[in-house]
């Protein structure tokens, strides 16, 4: 009762935000999504007010919010291009008695809601507000999940996000705990909404080591590929390659203090194809290339491996994908499966081309970091989402979404650049006489901060 009335008062006090800042609704929404009312409050009562104020959000940013196109236009056309296909493929579905819509039901809002979100997190500072929520909402679950990790030695299906929602099974879980680690650097570094204090930079260095506590603690092998991605891609990609050698050997001790008995040989068992789990998930591979080749246009629809039943008539059990890949081209054809790597592969590139170009405004710093972090936190759910029965995750397109709104910003800032110039040119062919200090207000295209210009005579202009 207690907490469904704090969760009750507290979406009151945000409901009015979402009607004065539209972008505000869709931050509550993305925290109800991680932390559902019926789950984490006990406030099943309300358990659809999410989606009133996703509604709001929305209707309210289509009449008043300013619109700007993400980039590049041609992935975000895949985007669309993918979201359309997996309604059609839904249509003409195969599977019995409505055996995906549970599926498609979460499918279609996440991707409207990121495609959305890829229009309206047009600033610096919406995109790392997004990322909080984010990275907060998964992190309850992270310092319980911890804290249960150290006392009782690992708890397998104990430490897990909240039941009924995408992190409720322990290897969604593990996925999207090692996913968020490159954000939780990212907004170490260059955070803007809140000055971090080296106190406060030390806690997310904290709230790091929690995370990798809380992978072992689900004591998934999918979490174990994930971390050691991460920690390669991370090896790579990080300025700071001595400290992280350093402090890598001490997080492995930590492992193997918290870990229980059990897990290292749990861990073993990852590339041996004989062992029970690895064989069903190459039986569940072959069936779904199997499937995809007798219905390659548009698959069997959401939840196709429910076509491939077991067990007895009075218990039936199915075949799961255990592939997010074999998962995609079973339900959706070979035209789905294309576009969702060309979605994600597009986004991979999109982020390297960004980094680059914002290396030509100092400025632009954060964009370079957040590109890498971005890339970083999709090759991890990649890694894992290889042994993931759940193609219907959204921090993938969140990731997506992340990174056409950045690049458009960017984007944005790099189109004032040559109008500056420009207008350099014209003032100092209007003063050739001699030198002068003329005050310009314009972002310096060097520095992009306010200041005075110093003017020359005989430049010659081109």
């Amino acid at each position: 009762m207690i907490t469904e009335s704090l969760f009750l008062i507290s979406y009151l006090i945000l409901l009015p935000i979402a009607f004065m800042f539209p972008f505000g609704g869709a931050l509550a929404y993305e925290w109800l999504q991680y932390m559902p009312p019926n789950s984490v409050y006990n406030a099943g009562a309300f358990s659809n007010l999410s989606l009133v104020m996703g509604a709001v959000a929305i209707i309210l940013w289509l009449f008043r919010d300013k619109k700007t196109m993400p980039k590049p236009t041609w992935l975000f056309a895949v985007f669309v291009i993918y979201a359309i296909w997996l309604q059609i493929t839904e249509l003409v579905s195969i599977v019995p008695n409505g055996g995906g819509y549970a599926q498609w039901d979460r499918s279609y809002k996440t991707l409207g809601f990121t495609l959305i979100l890829s229009i309206m997190a047009r600033t610096q500072q919406r995109i790392e507000a997004f990322l909080w929520i984010v990275c907060l909402s998964i992190g309850n679950f992270v310092i319980i999940g911890a804290i249960k990790t150290v006392i009782s030695g690992g708890g397998g299906n104990t430490v897990i996000g909240a039941d009924g929602n995408i992190l409720g099974e322990r290897v969604s879980f593990a996925i999207a705990v090692t996913t968020i680690i490159p954000l939780i650097r990212y907004l170490r570094d260059y955070a803007t909404i809140i000055q971090l204090t080296r106190k406060a930079k030390i806690g997310l260095d904290i709230f790091t080591v929690l995370c990798v506590l809380a992978t072992v603690g689900t004591q998934a092998r999918t979490g174990f590929v994930s971390l050691g991605v991460l920690s390669v891609f991370y090896f790579f990609k990080s300025k700071r390659k001595l400290t992280f050698v350093m402090v890598l050997p001490i997080l492995a001790g930590m492992i193997f203090l918290v870990a229980p008995a059990g897990y290292f040989t749990r861990m073993n068992t990852i590339s041996d194809s004989t062992e029970s789990s690895s064989a069903g998930r190459i039986d569940s591979w072959a069936w779904g290339w199997k499937f995809a080749a007798d219905h390659p246009i548009t698959g069997g629809g959401y939840h196709t491996f429910l076509l491939h039943q077991t067990g007895t008539f009075d218990n039936p059990m199915y075949l799961e994908a255990h592939n997010i890949l074999f998962e995609t081209l079973a339900d959706h054809g070979f035209v789905g499966l294309g576009l969702f790597l060309l979605l994600i592969m597009g986004m991979i590139f999109n982020c390297q081309t960004m980094s680059k170009r914002a290396k030509k405004i100092p400025e632009l710093a954060w964009a370079i970091n957040l590109g890498g972090m971005l890339q970083l936190a999709m090759w991890t759910f990649l890694a894992g989402s290889q042994f993931l029965s759940d193609a219907t995750q959204s921090m993938p397109y969140e990731l997506c979404a992340l990174s056409l709104a950045a690049r458009g910003i960017v984007e944005r800032r790099l189109a004032t650049e040559p109008k500056e110039a420009f207008r350099t040119n014209l003032g100092m062919a209007k003063k050739p006489a001699a030198s002068a200090v003329v005050p310009d207000l314009a972002p310096s295209p060097v520095v992009g901060r306010t200041g005075p210009r110093v003017v020359t005579a005989n430049v010659r202009h081109t």
